[in-house]
């Protein structure tokens, strides 16, 4: 990240007091440092460069990014970090990313092919443009279908801070999250990998296996972060946790040492995934139970060798769990070794109920967790 780039926003604010509105500023981006300059302070984030300069009347912050979808994200965390400190307080961004504009992390895509990769996993390959921001600072994405038939899907469009508005009509999308499994920036496109799941509470599945080419969708982010380098990493999850895996993997160098642990509905679920590191893969069969009803991730992961003392350790875990008599949070605590104080860890649990809402709860310990686009921002 250079320190000036090509996109700005700037945003006066009343005169308050700095320490107040640095320490917003630094707990939005915990692997900033701040650095003093001859105007005020300065942060240098991952996805720009953040300026405060105190005026005698009032207080400026400066975001210069690289890209559009860096100035937003950094707008949207500013703002909700701001907003922390007073509810009230009024944010009159002046910005390169104009509101109303449509989201500068969205891309309307085009399926090219969709095909069977398990009898319950299916590969849609999408074709889009301008797709390199996809391919770095986080692994998950929204899939946007619009309703059947739609002549002009209703595409969220950029909010004051940076932030998605939704239209609320008959042409609007429903979105849910995936991975994208592999992308090729200078061939155009991405592949997704969407499990099958049964029942018109799954809108992503059924759109899926419907699929054909020269079909719209929407897609935005990035998002959801991505594991950090280790020397040993532990990937945990079922079926909905196997693209973001097969993704981790193949990009992990031959010195690390990869455990692996997915639970899957049975033998002709399992996949072939390529890595260079040294990997301990074990695949737990479910053989006829639900989805987010046994015990297999939560008994694997207790038998891990995990130690809270272990810097070289980096945690990532996936899961649907039931809500069934309170104990889907336990569940999820159990699977993501939650309560097992691994040193870096980013851990997600997938609520499945009666009506699969398609809820997320995160626990993230890792560096730069706090500017990370959340999956209700992107």
């Amino acid at each position: 990240m250079t320190s000036q780039g090509s996109y700005r926003a700037q945003l006066r604010l009343p005169r308050m007091a700095e320490r107040p509105v640095l320490e917003a500023l630094a707990a939005a981006t915990s692997e900033a440092a701040i650095e003093a300059t001859g105007t005020g302070w300065q942060l240098n984030h991952p996805f720009g460069l953040i300026a405060l300069e105190p005026q005698p009347s009032d207080i400026q912050i400066r975001l210069d990014a690289e890209d559009r979808t860096s100035l937003a994200y950094l707008q949207l965390g500013i703002s909700h970090r701001l907003q922390s400190l007073d509810k009230a307080i009024a944010l009159d961004w002046e910005s390169d990313n104009t509101p109303g504009m449509l989201l500068p992390y969205f891309r309307e895509m085009k399926v090219v092919s969709a095909q069977n990769v398990t009898p319950g996993m299916k590969r849609v390959r999408l074709a889009g443009e301008d797709l390199k921001r996809f391919s770095h600072d986080g692994l998950h994405i929204r899939l946007l279908f619009p309703p059947e038939n739609a002549a002009a899907p209703s595409w969220p469009r950029l909010g004051m801070n940076g932030e998605a508005v939704w239209t609320d009509d008959d042409n609007s999308p429903v979105a849910r999250v995936y991975t994208i499994r592999a992308i090729d920036v200078e061939r155009g496109f991405v592949d997704v990998d969407m499990v099958l799941h049964e029942g018109d509470a799954c809108p992503g599945a059924g759109w899926a296996a419907r699929a054909a080419p020269g079909d719209i969708v929407g897609m935005t982010g990035p998002g959801g972060g991505e594991p950090q380098k280790a020397h040993k990493l532990i990937l945990l999850g079922d079926e909905t946790a196997l693209p973001a895996i097969g993704r981790i993997l193949e990009g992990l160098p031959c010195e690390t040492r990869a455990i692996v642990r997915v639970e899957i509905a049975n033998a002709a679920e399992k996949q072939e995934l390529a890595t260079r590191a040294d990997l301990d893969l074990e695949w737990l069969l479910r053989d006829g139970r639900e989805p987010g009803t046994a015990t297999l991730l939560p008994d694997a992961a207790k038998a891990l060798p995990i130690s809270g003392s272990d810097p070289d350790l980096f945690v990532w875990g996936r899961v649907r769990v039931r809500r069934i008599q309170g104990h889907s949070r336990a569940c999820a605590q159990d699977v993501t070794v939650a309560e097992r104080a691994a040193p870096r860890r980013f851990l997600l649990a997938a609520w499945r109920g009666r009506r699969a809402l398609g809820a997320f709860t995160a626990h993230d310990n890792s560096k730069n967790a706090a500017m990370r686009p959340s999956r209700r921002s992107y």
